[in-house]
């Protein structure tokens, strides 16, 4: 089952980065360019098969699949990609990430669609979404065994919504509401983050807890806080996907900022490690969501594969030397300036460029294994 969950895991980056590469493909076919090969998975090749100018093949390894077109440096003709207008080139060398912005918006439509467009973030940082209307909540990540909260019949995941009628969006907040509370009964409304069940329930503090467990026998999820953002108006719904689109690239800019400033105050590289994965991290945890199985670990799969889809959006666009984003770079320096750039100096830096993308992989991947293995 571990096996068939990470091989699992490796199929949908591959195939995230195929849609990427199949974005190039129809923009290259749209605008005249030849493709002289069509990829899936890297060498060796297993099949291929070659229809009209182009020879379509599946290769060995399924971790994303390539284009080759004809004169990607050097003028060949008027068919090669060189030859073709700046704009031209422009399109097809983002056409990749467009693709995989629209399936990130679509994924993110349908599952709003199916969830009242409503959604939950787990904050590990404070933030204000830019879009909808957001709303904090307490979130409970574990329940004690034999406590208060469990006899009640509240469960990981509840959020609470009301506590005796208030509204409590701070941890500090609540346990002074509960230490002013103990022994007597209290009222909380529950809406859970991972089935929407709601519920009330009513559970008694203890005076004296356990040692190590505290008076309702509660674990609070990270921060403690989960943000409910809903959106309401038919203008809303209808770009829901664009808008939840904007706040999980929104929010991922907060979490990387606060990390690194974390990590440049406390002097260690150590906060953005520890929350940074590369591919052999991402196969792990969609692995572990697989693995856990159910409709809860469905919707989860699918949340990940479209926010995996949005950040390969992103990090490809990026002006880095090598990436889709570089290639565009040198596109427009050459419609500024009239002129192109000396295609032995633009393969160099793209080399150097790639050098450095494999160099910090290789990082990733070992702090990956780190953490994964211990």
């Amino acid at each position: 089952m571990i096996f068939v969950a990470i091989l699992i895991g490796i199929l949908i980056l591959g195939i995230l980065v195929f849609v990427h590469e199949a974005g190039h493909f129809i923009a290259a076919k749209i605008f005249g360019v030849k493709v002289e090969e069509f990829g899936f998975g890297f060498p060796p090749r297993i099949w291929g098969k070659r229809k009209g100018e182009t020879t379509y093949s599946i290769n060995a390894i399924p971790a994303g699949g390539f284009v080759n077109l004809l004169g990607e440096v050097g003028d060949q003709g008027p068919r090669s990609f060189a030859a073709k207008p700046s704009w031209i080139r422009a399109l097809i060398v983002s056409a990749g990430v467009i693709v995989n912005l629209l399936l990130a918006v679509i994924i993110f439509t349908i599952l709003l669609w199916f969830t009242s467009f409503k959604t939950n973030f787990n904050l590990i940082v404070d933030n204000k979404f830019p879009f909808g209307n957001q709303e904090n909540f307490i979130l409970i990540a574990k329940v004690d065994p034999g406590s208060p909260a469990e006899k009640a019949g509240i469960e990981p995941g509840d959020k609470i919504v009301l506590a005796n009628g208030q509204r409590f969006d701070s941890i500090a907040s609540f346990k002074e509401f509960i230490d002013s509370s103990l022994g007597n009964k209290i009222t909380l409304k529950l809406d859970n983050v991972t089935t929407n069940e709601e519920k009330e329930v009513g559970v008694v503090p203890r005076v004296h807890p356990p040692a190590g467990q505290g008076s309702l026998g509660v674990v609070f999820a990270g921060r403690g806080l989960v943000a409910t953002v809903s959106y309401r108006s038919l203008s809303e719904k209808v770009f829901s996907g664009f808008l939840h689109a904007g706040n999980m690239l929104q929010y991922q800019f907060v979490v990387i900022g606060s990390l690194v400033g974390r990590s440049i105050e406390e002097g260690t590289p150590e906060p953005v490690a520890e929350q940074v994965s590369g591919p052999i991290g991402i196969v792990a945890l969609i692995s572990v969501i697989v693995g856990a199985g159910g409709i809860a670990a469905i919707e989860s799969l699918v949340t990940v594969i479209a926010l995996l889809s949005l950040v390969l959006a992103v990090v490809n666009i990026l002006p880095i030397p090598a990436l889709d984003g570089g290639r565009l770079a040198f596109i427009v320096v050459e419609a500024i300036t009239r002129r192109k750039v000396n295609p032995a100096i633009e393969r160099a830096i793209h080399l150097v460029g790639f050098i450095v993308i494999i160099v910090l992989f290789l990082l990733v991947s070992y702090n990956d294994i780190i953490k994964i293995f211990g």
